[in-house]
């Protein structure tokens, strides 16, 4: 049985727009990131070099339609039907699919094992970054698409890390999140963000910055 623990999470975020990875070392390393092992380690929000988990949210998709953000995204760590979470003005119209929490899970524990490696880029981006919207918090995103269309129209997002930007300024919320996405399959495959991506999107922004 999974203990949860009660955690504060924050205000959620979102747009519209496979397994993990020994944490980097040095910059532009593609070594893969290794996930400790762990016997269903509750998530919760955390502190680690300087980064924070700011919270969570689920994408459940259905049939062969997009999702209706942000309707239908389910925010926090476990999300329950008609329990409304911290930070939140609506309560969440379900309950996470257990399944979809075991990826988050996983999902996680490949966050803080790359938030413990340290990596260099990820560190110089957030320095220079600031004047250009960007901030060390993140946030765990996850699909789930066992519900979903085989093929699924509007395309199977992939797990991967990226930063997202606030379109509209609000000084009362944080200029983006850095998200760290997962993506569980029809076929019910759990996939994390992978070293290569994740240094190719840190070597590229990067570059724009300098």
């Amino acid at each position: 049985m999974r203990v949860l623990l009660a955690v504060v999470v924050l205000g959620g975020c979102g747009s519209s727009p496979p397994a993990p990875s020994t944490p980097t070392s040095a910059e532009g390393s593609s070594a893969p990131l290794e996930v400790p092992a762990s016997t269903h380690e509750a998530m919760q929000l955390f502190e680690e070099n300087g980064y924070t988990l700011s919270g969570a949210e689920y994408w459940p998709y259905v049939g062969e339609v997009d999702i209706d953000y942000p309707k239908e995204v389910l925010w926090g760590f476990y999300p329950q039907a008609g329990v409304t979470p911290p930070g939140e003005e609506e309560p969440n119209p379900a309950t996470a699919n257990p399944e979809a929490v075991d990826c988050a899970e996983q999902s996680y524990r490949a966050l803080r094992a790359f938030i413990e490696s340290d990596p260099p880029m990820l560190r110089e981006i957030n320095q220079r970054g600031v004047d250009a919207g960007f901030n060390p918090k993140f946030y765990l995103w996850t699909n789930d698409y066992t519900k979903a269309a085989t093929p699924y129209p509007p395309g199977v997002r992939e797990a991967r890390l990226w930063y997202w930007k606030r379109k509209t300024p609000d000084p009362t919320r944080p200029p983006g999140y850095w998200k760290w996405e997962a993506t569980l399959t029809q076929a019910g495959e759990c996939q994390v963000p992978k070293q290569p991506q994740i240094d190719e999107y840190l070597t590229t922004t990067l570059a724009e910055l300098k």
